[in-house]
């Protein structure tokens, strides 16, 4: 009672329910309208009987979920391959398209009565269709919708008959076309007819991976099941490869593609779309060797194993296919005479069983330059005639009759398997001129009409396009005098380009090198690309990169000095890659302590390549001071020693990583202290050495007071030059133990009145006190010349004698000493050289070598705890 419910209804919804398609819509699944409800059409296919009935569950492969299965092309071929469809080529099968004197491309519509025998085959029937010949493929079954409830019971069905095919082409392009119509009056209804009459079908073609380089289009073809009976017009969608997606020197592609559908109305969703039958397999290449320049690109059908077919009953061709059949025969004799011959072509529907490579009478025999077409040629003719090597085992005399009869061999001379190979695996044997001619113009005529692809020493195996020979005994009624060679545009002889490397060259590690290279071809500009190679005695991980790879003329980095080996190729898309060398000398590039070349605040704050610590900054006895060095080396893969000197009779030497410099110390004394700081990479590169001097303190190591004058010498006071006098300075100062971070005192420096100059620098609190161990003393504080409100940072030295020193051996011989030096503060926090006043100008700031001036009156006085 429920199923009859639903299918009422069913009835009912369907109805008025009806769908127009724009006209011109984009191939792409459509998005019907949602509408809630029981029931829901699912896309159907089924493979079809003689007489268009479908063929029964129980008795056919069933298709698995779309989602669940991922075919390959292999697959596809394997399938295809299972199931007998076969290319044909040949006379007597009634399938062989005719030797084409031009190129091919897909016709306006498909030609019916030829397509008609594939159509009806089991194999145009199957789920797979039919690769009627390479350039050709057909099918032919039952696709529509069924309607389910809300269980998955199906309560109706409908289904048209269609027809496809799919053409492919050699004309320059790389497609196929693929059309389909439906059967008028094919249509079948199960359930509800007024209902499923209005219900849609969309249909179109499709590509199983975009991602490949394969693209479909052409509008979506959608009607109603009632338009899908009656119309029975054509449509047709486009399958593409991309010029570029494809391997080897013909650029050779394989993409799977299928045809898709979906069912559905206002009040029946349809789920998603999905393939119907398998996916099937098209070959796309962009060979001009052995085809004419107007057919350099081409897209044929894959899913079979090609194979030439000689008649063995055929009166223009059959003595050669009969030769061909004992050749291929291990238990008949042919010759040359050779135990175990096995000879290779053999047509058993196996890809995996060793086959034919198509060659030209240009096609190189690496390495010797000598072509396969002529090695071939000269063993084979050294076989009839029981020449070298094959002076008992050739060819008996009495089976060669010259003129009458020509030399024929197998496999043949356009092969990379025929007689050259030496390994005797080959027949040959005297057949009629004229007939031995007709083979040859079957032979010619199969390698354009199957697309077979001239071999290639560089090309690699997916791009191969290795055939077989299968042996008929097909009547052929046709008199031997209509063998007649077609004449086509003829090949195009393309010669390989020429490349230059260009100049051996020289540069620095992390420099841009110029490469001076050239390519040039007579069809064209060919593609080119460098390439390098590290010579012997070039560090492990050294690299180089090109500013661009594919541009003839270009520069190259490299991260390590060393010899470096560059090669220039070029390949115009025919003939084998072309390569020519050169040179490149890198040489080492000394590190240096710099900033990194960043715009990092870190990087602009140290110009010297020394982040920390920073110039003049103070730490206290006993406290960690860090180093923190950045240098640079352009020779990315050297590896770096870093050497710091402390200053207070320490050093350290370490491995750097990442371009920079760290360690740590703690000084154990008072004092300003010059630390340096270098680094030499693994190939002898030294760094200049960078210091930075800083300053330290002990709150516990002593107060300091200094009194008195100094004779001012010329050149102190940059502002007057000549100007000297008597100077007065006065320094006082301390830790107190309830403070030791901020020292208690002054600092000033004047000239008395009278002077021939006069300034007086009232000091400030003091910002730091050194008292060394060894009755040194060195303090800084900020103050303002007199009368006026500029601001000036004052830094005072003192060396104590050993008169009135209490702490014994902690003195300087003679008599104390002192120092002054004057900045402006707008200059700096510390004095660079840009000086006010300096009574010992050519000294540097460090307290060990201030050199202060002899004091001419008062004294120095450290007081040690």
């Amino acid at each position: 009672m429920r199923r009859r419910l639903a299918a009422a209804a069913f009835s009912a919804s369907l109805v008025t329910a009806l769908l127009v398609v724009a006209p011109g819509a984009a191939a792409a699944e459509p998005d019907p309208p949602a509408a809630p409800g029981p029931l829901t059409i699912q896309p159907f296919y089924a493979p079809i009987e003689a007489d268009g009935d479908a063929v029964p569950d129980t008795t056919r492969r069933r298709l698995a979920p779309a989602e669940e299965r991922e075919p390959t092309a292999e697959d596809a071929r394997e399938l295809a391959e299972r199931l007998g469809d076969k290319s044909f080529s040949g006379v007597g099968e009634g399938t062989s398209i005719a030797a084409a004197s031009t190129a091919r491309k897909p016709p306006a519509s498909p030609d019916e009565s030829y397509l008609a025998p594939c159509w009806d085959s089991d194999g145009g029937r199957g789920e797979h269709g039919r690769v009627y010949n390479r350039f050709e493929w057909c099918q032919r079954g039952r696709i529509g919708g069924i309607v389910k409830d809300e269980d998955g019971d199906e309560v109706g069905r409908v289904s048209v008959i269609f027809r496809a095919a799919a053409y492919g082409r050699d004309d320059g392009n790389r497609d196929v076309r693929v059309f389909l119509r439906s059967e008028p009056g094919s249509a079948a209804y199960q359930g509800d007819q007024v209902g499923l009459r209005s219900a849609l079908m969309h249909v179109w073609a499709d590509c199983d991976d975009y991602t490949a380089g394969c693209t479909a289009g052409g509008a979506t073809a959608g009607k109603t099941m009632d338009d899908w009976n009656s119309d029975g017009s054509w449509h047709s969608w486009t399958v593409a490869s991309a010029d570029n997606s494809g391997v080897g020197p013909y650029q050779v592609s394989r993409h799977l593609w299928h045809l898709k559908n979906r069912v559905f109305s206002h009040a029946l969703p349809g789920v998603p779309a999905q393939k119907f039958a398998e996916s099937h397999t098209i070959r796309c290449d962009s060979a001009t060797v052995g085809f004419a320049r107007s057919r350099s690109k081409a897209c044929i059908f894959d899913d079979v194993i090609p194979h030439l077919q000689y008649s063995a009953t055929s009166t223009k061709h059959g003595e050669v296919a009969r030769h061909i059949q004992c050749a291929l025969d291990s238990t008949c004799t042919s010759y040359p005479l050779k135990d175990g011959k096995q000879v290779p072509g053999k047509f058993v529907e196996n890809r995996d069983s060793p086959g034919l490579h198509r060659i030209t009478e240009k096609t190189p025999a690496h390495p010797d330059n000598v072509t396969y077409y002529a090695k071939n040629s000269y063993q084979k003719d050294q076989a009839c005639q029981q020449g070298t090597p094959y002076f008992t085992d050739g060819l008996p005399p009495a089976l060669y009759k010259p003129p009458a009869q020509q030399c024929d061999e197998f496999p043949f001379a356009s092969t990379k398997e025929g007689a050259g190979v030496g390994d005797w695996n080959f027949s040959v044997l005297g057949v009629t001129a004229a007939v031995n001619r007709c083979a040859g113009i079957e032979l010619k005529a199969y390698y354009r009409n199957d697309r077979i692809l001239v071999w290639q020493p560089s090309m690699p195996k997916p791009a191969e396009d290795p055939y077989y020979v299968h042996i008929t005994d097909v009547p052929d009624s046709t008199p031997p005098g209509d063998c007649v060679d077609e004449e086509d545009e003829g090949e195009v002889t393309d010669l390989p380009p020429t490349v230059d490397a260009g100049a051996n060259v020289s540069g620095d590690e992390g420099s841009v090198i110029t490469l001076g290279g050239s390519a040039a071809d007579a069809e064209g500009t060919p593609s080119t690309n460098w390439t390098y190679a590290p010579g012997t005695g070039t560090d492990p991980g050294a690299s180089c990169a090109f500013t661009a790879e594919n541009n003839v003329g270009t520069g190259i980095t490299c991260t390590d000095d060393g010899v470096y080996t560059v090669t220039l190729t070029a390949n115009d898309g025919v003939n084998g890659s072309v390569s020519d060398s050169a040179t490149v000398t890198v040489y080492n590039v000394a590190p240096s302590v710099s900033p990194q070349p960043s715009p990092s605040a870190r990087a602009a704050a140290a110009d010297s390549g020394i982040v920390t610590p920073t110039p003049w900054q103070v730490f206290r006895v006993g406290s960690s001071v860090k180093l923190t060095a950045d240098f640079t080396d352009p020779g990315l893969n050297d590896t770096h020693v870093c050497a710091v000197n402390w200053d207070d009779g320490s050093t350290q030497k370490f491995t750097s990583y990442g371009r920079q410099c760290v360690r740590e110390h703690t000084y154990t004394r008072a004092g300003m202290f010059t630390i340096s700081t270098g680094v030499t990479d693994d190939d002898g590169g030294i760094a200049g050495e960078k210091t930075v001097m800083v300053i330290v303190y002990d709150p516990d190591g002593g107060w300091a007071n200094v009194d008195g004058s100094y004779d001012s010498p010329a050149g102190a006071l940059p502002g007057a030059p000549a100007a000297a006098g008597e100077g007065w300075l006065h320094l006082t100062g301390r830790y107190y133990p309830q403070d030791k971070s901020t020292p208690v005192g002054a600092a000033r420096n004047w000239m008395p009145p009278g002077s021939p100059y006069r300034f007086d620098i009232q000091g400030g609190t003091l910002e730091w006190l050194v008292v060394t161990p060894d009755g040194k003393v060195a303090a800084k504080t900020t103050g303002t010349l007199a009368g006026t409100s500029q601001r000036y940072g004052i830094v005072l030295y003192a060396y104590e004698s050993c008169t009135g020193a209490t702490r014994a051996g902690a003195c300087q011989n003679g008599p104390d000493r002192v120092r002054t030096v004057i900045w402006p503060l707008s200059a700096g926090a510390y004095p660079t050289g840009d000086v006010f006043y300096d009574s010992r100008a050519s000294a540097g700031y460090d307290v060990d070598v201030a050199n202060p001036l002899s004091m001419r009156t008062g004294t120095t006085l450290i007081q040690w705890p």
